[in-house]
């Protein structure tokens, strides 16, 4: 999806110099234990996402795998919110409650 929007970005005259990504909070690679079959399959299309957990499982760390995909496709300047979602109750997490949820944040900088 990245490589696409960034894609699409640069298509409508944007330039990857002056892009700037905000990664949102996120279940960390210390608490997002998958299969290692998984990890292994995520890892391979997004690259740098594979990791440990603190209980020594496959993990992914989806963050780290979007920002190594982000600075592979130029975009230099690139920020993230560090917190977990299944660690900070104040944000919704599947992982830590199932119960319906969701996040979103939406930026809009008019370039005029």
């Amino acid at each position: 999806m990245l490589p696409a929007t960034v894609a699409a970005m640069e298509a409508l005259g944007a330039v990857d110099d002056a892009l700037e990504v905000l990664l949102g909070p996120a279940i960390c690679g210390g608490c997002y234990e998958v299969p290692a079959a998984m990890r292994a399959e995520v890892d391979a299309r997004l690259p740098g996402s594979a990791v440990r957990t603190r209980r020594g499982t496959p993990g992914l760390d989806l963050r780290a795998g979007l920002y190594h995909q982000l600075t592979e496709l130029g975009v230099a300047r690139v920020g993230g919110d560090p917190r977990c979602t299944r660690e900070t109750p104040d944000l919704y997490s599947h992982r830590r409650d199932p119960r319906s949820g969701r996040q979103a944040a939406i930026t809009w900088l008019d370039p005029r």
